[in-house]
């Protein structure tokens, strides 16, 4: 339908809501859960899929040398979390900016894709605002899966740009193959399928729909599920060698540019098996030194147990403030 000539969109705009308000069968939705914000939106790849970003800061963005990014989980965008406004609200106090990525594995593109493309993508986010928005420090706050993403770029990313990273905070970083323990179906038998496709290098077919909750190729779902997956960092039964195997990378990092990280664990995360969370801060203690290069007496990284949350502090009465508190702990260091 085109538009009459000449119709002004705020008259639009009062005849839209004036035709809802009149309308008693309409129901009217919850105002944005986990808050509203306000900020520039970009984007910032050029060829290949379109990704955008959305940057918000008390001060006009390009002048704001700090930038936090925040990582989402499986199935998340931009505001994946209850505590993205307390975030946010965080960062404005200690002089940062808060950067909100679509990557091409948000929403239900995690099923095709892998840690080395997020990783691309994430360099990429991180050279526009170099760029382009007068980037000099990043802080990375992964929420479950987007842990994964930070723990991989430290370890993947362009050694100048992990250089620049100078906190990163992992909130609910959980084991994905332990997780799917407490969800139906053959998990066994799908790992065994999926095995042979990747054998066959046929990695990029999708499993079948009984496999999994959304569509995913054999290859991501070996990542995710599979013992010594891509993706396999924090489950319970890796030895401290596995883990400082692959986590150990951010107690040198650390020692190197000046890093810093917050392990944050949910002492009721949903996410977790019961025989897991019943010795939680042991893993946590395990996990923490693994970081710290098996070094007891490095300090880069820290835990931090919140005895009440959930997986994503939605529970427990003021769980995201502490978590949030914690982070800007991290980033007080970085505000002069």
């Amino acid at each position: 339908h085109r538009p009459t000539h000449g119709y002004r969109g705020g008259q639009r705009r009062r005849k839209v809501l004036l035709v809802g308000a009149a309308n008693p069968t309409m129901k009217t939705p919850p105002i944005s859960p986990y808050g509203v914000f306000a900020g520039r939106l970009f984007q910032y790849t050029n060829g290949g899929p379109s990704l955008i970003a959305f940057e918000s800061s008390s001060q006009d963005e390009l002048s704001v040398a700090r930038k936090c990014i925040l990582l989402g989980g499986l199935s998340d965008g931009p505001i994946p979390c209850p505590y993205t406004k307390l975030l946010e609200g965080k960062c404005h106090e200690l002089g940062w900016s808060l950067v909100q990525p679509v990557l091409s594995s948000s929403y239900l593109g995690f099923g095709h894709g892998d840690l080395k493309r997020d990783t691309d993508e994430i360099a990429k986010l991180m050279t526009y605002l170099v760029c382009h928005h007068g980037a000099e420090s990043f802080a990375l706050v992964g929420h479950s899966t987007g842990c994964q993403n930070a723990v991989h770029f430290l370890a993947s990313g362009d050694r100048d740009l992990v250089k620049m990273i100078k906190a990163v905070a992992l909130q609910a970083p959980v084991s994905d193959r332990e997780s799917i323990s407490l969800t139906p179906g053959d998990h066994d038998a799908s790992i065994q399928y999926a095995r042979k496709l990747v054998a066959d290098k046929n990695g990029d077919e999708m499993m079948p729909r009984d496999a999994f909750w959304a569509p995913i190729t054999a290859s991501r779902y070996i990542s995710l599920f599979d013992l010594g997956g891509d993706d396999d960092f924090f489950s319970s039964d890796l030895t401290q060698s596995q883990l400082s195997s692959r986590l150990g990378h951010i107690g040198r990092n650390g020692v190197e540019s000046g890093l810093s990280l917050l392990a944050a664990f949910s002492g009721r995360d949903e996410y977790v098996p019961e025989h897991v969370i019943n010795d939680y801060n042991s893993l946590m203690k395990r996990l923490v030194l693994a970081m710290n290069d098996g070094d007891p007496d490095c300090n880069v990284a820290k835990g931090m147990m919140i005895d009440s949350g959930n997986h994503n502090l939605s529970a427990g009465a003021g769980d995201g403030e502490k978590f949030v508190e914690a982070v800007g702990g991290l980033l007080t260091s970085e505000k002069s």
